[in-house]
């Protein structure tokens, strides 16, 4: 997609829609002080330019049975671009793996992963991940209390340089 110069406001309505996606384009328009069609037009043109990728809804995971967070470290034992290629493809089907990079450092992939309980963890290791790819080693942090979680991406610098400092 092409990027787009932002300007002020486009950074505003993304802002916006990052704390609340659920705002009405009247109240959107209210906020960045623009009547409703221009504002659509702008988010329309942040969506077809892949600013915006989707809207959902952030849950609770404990609420919702999946309260058991992990971050997995994998390294794989050979690195051919078929072995990155084939773990890549498992761990797409994985509905456990919420998040899945591709890093530098001592470790090939960090794998964010959600599950019920240990037991739950212990199969998805030993039925779906080590089975996915000739991977080396496998280890695990397991989360005790989340102290920050955000979804929200900083725009704040962009702003002030849009306004001229």
């Amino acid at each position: 997609m092409d990027k787009l110069p932002l300007d002020f406001i486009d950074r505003r309505i993304l802002d916006l829609l990052q704390e609340n996606g659920r705002l009405s384009n009247a109240e959107l328009a209210e906020r960045v002080g623009l009547t409703p069609p221009p504002t659509l037009r702008r988010v329309r043109k942040l969506e077809q330019a892949g600013y915006i990728r989707k809207y959902v809804a952030l849950l609770d995971p404990a609420k919702i049975g999946r309260g058991t967070l992990a971050f997995v470290s994998v390294s794989l034992r050979e690195h051919t671009l078929e072995a990155i290629a084939q773990l890549q493809r498992a761990v797409e089907t994985m509905p456990e793996v919420l998040e899945c990079y591709h890093i530098a450092g001592q470790t090939d992939f960090l794998l964010k992963v959600a599950v019920r309980d240990i037991a739950e963890y212990e199969d998805f290791v030993l039925h779906k991940l080590t089975p996915a790819a000739p991977i080396r080693q496998i280890e695990t942090r397991f989360v005790l209390r989340a102290l920050k979680q955000e979804t929200r991406f900083p725009l704040t610098e962009s702003e002030r340089e849009s306004r001229g400092k």
